[in-house]
């Protein structure tokens, strides 16, 4: 609690004398480390200390204590040097005087695991929370004049709990020291002890419920007085007597306009309790607290009454300069303006619990918290299993300690038994858990655990419940985001009628960054980064780096982008949990963060384009593909979801549609109409000028070394908006978008914007884009010069010819039959004469046909490689190199949706035997493995030219997608015409080394 303090004097608020005072022993304290625990059943002298020191707060390994590690870890950070084990602390205290009865209290802020305190040589105590200071009620046992205080503080691994996010070597590490400071407390004889309150905003009060701590007769005539001081600095109080039993019950009301606390407006109240008899106070505490209540509504959340979409980020303990959780508001409060600034409201403690500073700066910036026990372990799986009674009981204690040391905190809001803890069908002992937390306090939402447990959920406990997104059944992690965005995550939200999270989302990773490494200037270095940068340099990649970080970075925020998109368009959810708004540096270290570890921008996007689709109102955009054929349309619905704070939201929605990157044909305008909803291409700013700052959504974030001419208006409109209620997500209305038949291929931009700011109650700004991508339907000329043995190729290419591969004669087909290009499936040694004599062959490689091919997937790695190496695709997207084999084909250098289904499940090859040759579509592999992959490539192999691809050209429906068949035929007219020269050069052993060579006989 917080003692009353004005101006540094122990007053009360009507300018009584205090007896509550705080010595505050941080500083220089004499220091011992006792490895072989010399010291354990008796404690050690002063001459044992030996001059040894340590500076509190601060961690051992700070302070030059521990060895150097035995070797460095590649999946993860590394400490300069660590210590585990015990240490001793030591300090004389002076006491200049006691008031008479007085008792004192320790506090031991920022230790783990276990503390024990002797005082004057008597033993005053274990703790062992992870959660919560360490508090020692020393009674008398200090007395005037000099006291000697020892501390022996153990960072050893007391229970089986290592994985928890606390303590673990991937995020906090096993810290070890006393990082948030001593101080002792002078506690009257007669004072006051717990102090509960209850907001009800609704009604406009706040229920106390306060405990006097003394002995009956010492509490006759005691009465409590609550006093709360609103943010306009009026008073609001409420008397009541100590009843029996030592507990005084209080309603204090706030009037007829109570401050609220929200995300939106985090109103905050100061309380005083004062402990009277008569007109003496006796005790005087202090919180600071505000007037909230988020409730579960059906399937959905309301803050206040009023519908909230949790727009969460996982916080897993990650403190890259110190090791372990700072006591630093200023740190917190940073970390929450940057949080805020890219549209979040909601922040998950991954298995474990804040300091106090981060409480408060949370409180101030008006985050929505969900806090957990410091638990991700096994023992409660399976149903039936009996976890270790030891972790059962101090789990249930670390609940309570929880409880009651962030009762007044309005960020506290949620709260969940730890992290991925049961099997599909839960566990009893979990239920019987929040069946406890919510009778320890009604106004916090509660779940059995954060991850697991399947849905519906039977007998499982919960206000709500976090099931994956990305991969509880039916979902699958590889199809998270996909270029039809008329999907969401209904398939697992419909099936309770409880709110459901997402449980870390996402996941997408975007290339390494070396030169983070210049920031870790603390105890950590990061030697997943060593490894990586070592693999580098031996394959003389490093130059590549930041044009691997660039196109990653642009791929990633696109395929979040379109994950966050699909969450908000699922009726059914309440929020998401994204993993992570930071990169998380162990397990393997996953760079999924729009920042750094640092909290520091990667420059993969601003804050005010997180906004489009993380801000509290946000247009969407639902549709069948991104792409289509010149002469189709595509009605694409627009949606508008609402939590922003008006009740209902009406008004006019702009719009317009661009062609990019060329110069539009007789004819071509106009091409867009609205479906569903007003338009008017000649009226103005509502129907064509997007709001100031607006930028494209096909364009990249970051730099590029690509450009494209300015983009074309072909049409605009409006949407007329009748009223979207507050907590819903609702269609407002449709855009009819396409090319006339005949028009080249290109990008379409869509975008859409908040057109009638005057009646936001706030002034931000509501907006979004998305892009399309229009393709000419093909006629390939000049097929008759064109030999093949792949079957599928006979739905497309009219007037080719089409031969086993046993048929193909390199010495007679191209002088007496007309054959320019043989297209093949596989490599044969016919078809390998031929390439060699001067032939010109398409190679369309599949996963068979490749020593070596590693298999793509369109979206970024998930997590990391070395955690999930087997996951379908181990590649982070695209560069794409302007080359003539890609037409007019349209693309800006890196993946987007129009590459989907080109890229996704086909084999990469690696080039790493023939680094002479370059891709022209290069394939990023992740960069533990680092390949130098394309899906692209063309090489002179003798005096013939060899043409690879790994792109979905495989199998007939392959041709019935308008990119592929336009990209098919760019490529095609370029293999028949004069621009085919390869640069780069390769022998018919580099060849036979790539691909698979196979009998000129077999049906293959």
């Amino acid at each position: 609690m917080r003692p009353c303090i004005w101006e540094g004097k122990y007053i009360g608020p009507g300018g009584e004398k205090m007896s509550r005072r705080e010595t505050v022993l941080d500083g220089e304290w004499e220091f011992l480390l006792d490895p072989e625990d010399r010291y354990k059943d008796a404690p050690p002298n002063a001459a044992a200390f030996g001059g040894g020191s340590i500076n509190v707060p601060g961690s051992w390994e700070e302070q030059g204590y521990g060895e150097e590690p035995a070797f460095p870890q590649i999946d993860t950070w590394t400490k300069l040097r660590e210590y585990v084990g015990a240490g001793w602390y030591r300090k004389t205290v002076r006491l200049e005087r006691t008031d008479e009865g007085a008792q004192q209290m320790l506090e031991l802020a920022g230790v783990r695991w276990t503390t024990e305190v002797w005082v004057n040589g008597v033993f005053a105590g274990l703790r062992d929370s992870l959660s919560a200071v360490h508090r020692y009620e020393l009674g008398d046992a200090l007395t005037e004049g000099d006291n000697e205080l020892l501390v022996r503080v153990d960072n050893r691994m007391r229970l089986p709990l290592a994985d928890s996010h606390i303590h673990t070597r991937h995020t906090a590490t096993e810290w070890g020291g006393i990082t948030g400071g001593v101080k002792l407390v002078e506690l009257p004889a007669v004072r006051l002890g717990r102090v509960s309150l209850v907001p009800d905003p609704l009604a406009g009060t706040f229920r106390c419920r306060v405990e006097v701590l003394t002995e009956e007769e010492e509490r006759a005539g005691c009465e409590v007085q609550v006093r709360f001081r609103a943010p306009s600095g009026e008073v609001f109080s409420a008397l009541a007597p100590v009843a029996e039993g030592g507990v005084a019950e209080l309603v204090c009301e706030l009037g007829d306009a109570p401050a609220l606390w929200s995300d939106r407006n985090p109103q905050l109240y100061e309380a005083e309790f004062l402990l009277k008899r008569g007109e003496e106070t006796m005790d005087c505490v202090a919180r600071r607290t505000g007037l909230r209540r988020l409730a579960a509504s059906g399937k959905g959340l309301e803050l206040n009454g009023k519908p909230v979409w949790l727009r969460g980020y996982v916080d897993c303990c990650v403190f890259p300069l110190t090791g372990y959780p700072v006591w630093d508001k200023a740190h917190y409060e940073r970390q929450f303006r940057i949080a805020r600034s890219y549209g979040f409201n909601h922040v998950r403690l991954h298995g474990w619990n804040a300091p106090e500073p981060f409480w408060e700066a949370a409180d101030e910036a008006g985050m929505l918290v969900q806090t957990e026990l410091p638990h991700w372990s096994a023992h409660y799986q399976p149903r039936g299993a009996k976890p270790p009674e030891e972790v059962d009981a101090f789990l249930q204690a670390e609940l309570e300690r929880i409880y009651e040391s962030l009762n007044a905190h309005p960020s506290f809001v949620l709260f969940s038994m730890g992290n991925e803890l049961t099997e599909d069908n839960g566990h009893e002992r979990l239920n019987e858990w929040v069946r406890y937390a919510r009778r320890l306090d009604p106004t916090r939402l509660v779940t059995d655990n954060t991850g697991f447990g399947q849905l519906p959920e039977q007998d499982r406990e919960g206000d709500f419940f976090i099931p994956s997104f990305n991969w509880h059944v039916p979902l699958k992690t590889e199809e998270i985001a996909l270029p039809a965005t008329n999907r969401d995550f209904s398939a697992v939200a419909r099936l309770t009628d409880k709110p459901v999270l997402g449980h870390e989302h996402a996941q997408f990773t975007m290339y390494a960054r070396p030169e983070e490494k210049e920031k870790y200037t603390g105890v950590l270095r990061p030697t997943w980064l060593e490894t990586i940068e070592e693999t580098l340099r031996a394959k003389g990649l490093e130059e590549r780096v930041d044009g691997w970080i660039e196109a990653t970075g642009v791929h990633q925020v696109r395929a979040l982008k379109e994950a966050m998109e699909r969450a908000r368009r699922t009726p059914g959810a309440a929020g998401v949990q994204l993993l992570d708004i930071r990169d998380f540096p162990g397990q393997g270290h996953a760079t999924t963060g729009l920042l750094d570890v640092f909290w520091g921008s990667k420059g993969t996007i601003e804050p005010e384009r997180a906004l489009d689709f993380n801000g509290p109102t946000v247009l969407l955009m639902a549709c069948e593909g991104r792409t289509l054929f010149a002469g189709e349309t595509m009605d694409v619905r627009i949606l508008l979801s609402h939590y922003g704070e008006e009740p209902e939201l009406a008004g006019c929605v702009g719009w317009r549609l661009f062609r990019k990157g060329s110069v539009l044909d007789e004819g071509e305008r106009g091409m867009a109409a609205p479906v569903g909803g007003a338009a008017d291409s000649d009226r103005g700013d509502a129907a064509g000028r997007a709001p100031s700052g607006a930028a494209f959504a096909g364009t990249a974030v970051g730099k590029s070394e690509w450009s494209a001419p300015e983009p074309l208006l072909l049409n605009a409109g409006e949407l007329v908006v009748v009223g979207t209620a507050r907590g819903s997500v609702e269609e407002i209305g449709t855009v009819r978008i396409g090319l006339p038949a005949g028009a080249e291929a290109s990008e379409l931009v869509l975008e859409v914007w908040w057109g009638d700011k005057e009646r936001l109650d706030e002034d931000r700004e509501i907006r979004n884009a998305w892009s399309f991508w229009s393709f000419p339907r093909m006629r390939y000329e000049n097929a008759e010069s064109v030999w093949s043995s792949v079957p599928a190729l006979k739905t497309a290419l009219y007037g080719a010819s089409f031969e086993p591969n046993a048929k193909f004669d390199p010495f007679v087909y191209p002088s007496h039959k007309g054959v320019k290009l043989a297209i093949v499936e596989r490599l044969t040694t016919n078809a390998l004469q031929y390439l060699n004599g001067g032939g010109r062959v398409w190679l369309l490689a599949g996963e068979s046909e490749l020593y070596d091919a590693p298999m793509t997937k369109y979206l970024p790695v998930f997590w990391n490689y070395l955690m999930f190496s087997e996951q379908a695709g181990g590649t982070m997207g695209a560069v794409v190199r302007p080359h003539p084999a890609l037409g007019r084909f349209p693309h800006d250098g890196r993946s987007d949706w129009h590459w989907y289904h080109l890229f996704n499940g086909t084999p990469a090859i690696c080039l790493d035997t023939v680094p002479e040759v370059k891709p022209i579509v290069e394939i990023v592999d992740n960069f533990n493995r680092a390949k130098r992959l394309a899906s692209v490539f063309e090489a002179q192999v003798g005096q013939g030219k060899l043409f690879v691809t790994t792109l979905a050209f495989r199998s007939p429906p392959d041709w019935k997608r308008p990119e592929s068949a336009h990209l098919f035929g760019e490529m095609l007219r370029y293999l028949l015409g004069d621009d085919f020269r390869p640069s780069a050069r390769m022998t018919v052993g580099q060849v036979l080394g790539l691909f698979r060579l196979r009998g000129i006989h077999s049906f293959l």
